[in-house]
Order: C-alpha cells, then sequence, then structure tokens
C-alpha cells in the first residue's frame, strides 16, 4: 500500500540543545524568533518547549510555500547568527504532517 498525499498544514519540529550554561543567554533570542514569526503570513503557530538545556520549536505552516518564505527571511538569518553558537551540535528539523 502506497503513502496517501496529505495536503494541509505542515507542522515543523526543530529538536536542539544548548550549550553548558547558555539556556538564559538563548531563552530571550528564542522568543524575539518566536514573537516575529508568529506574525508572518501563513503562520498559524509558533512555539518553543523547554527541559532543562533541551528545547523543542513547534511550527505550524498553512503551506509549505509559507514555511519556505519564513525560512528566507533576513530576520530568521539574523537570529540564526545568535541562536547557533549557543547549541551544542546542529537542530534536528523534522517536517510532519497530519494524518
Amino acid at each position: 500500500m502506497g503513502a496517501a498525499v496529505v495536503s494541509g498544514p505542515v507542522h515543523v519540529t526543530a529538536r536542539f540543545r544548548a550549550r553548558a550554561g547558555q539556556a538564559g543567554a538563548l531563552i530571550p533570542l528564542l522568543r524575539a524568533l518566536a514573537e516575529h514569526s508568529r506574525g508572518e503570513s501563513g503562520c498559524l503557530g509558533y512555539d518553543y518547549l523547554q527541559n532543562g538545556d533541551l528545547f523543542t520549536s513547534v511550527e505550524i505552516w498553512a503551506t509549505p510555500e509559507a514555511e519556505r518564505a519564513h525560512n528566507q527571511t533576513e530576520f530568521l538569518d539574523a537570529q540564526l547568527v545568535k541562536i547557533l553558537p549557543l547549541l551544542d551540535g546542529k537542530p534536528e528539523v523534522i517536517r510532519w504532517q497530519r494524518i
């Protein structure tokens, strides 16, 4: 049986860990990114969850095109320049679709 093509919103998660002692510096950057992203066209939800030094983002975009547009914003680029050095490794990003 083949996989069905599913349309509708795109859910994106990114799981990452802050470098030791850097979670406090990371949180305001993540909050600013979430607040800005929630105002973008096609954003249906954008949140971060935290457990100690472990973080997960949960994004919901109306369409794949809306997510792509978000990924090309200057704001995201500028925030990532500040965020990535505070992380312990590369984020694990997964794109999901509701079934």
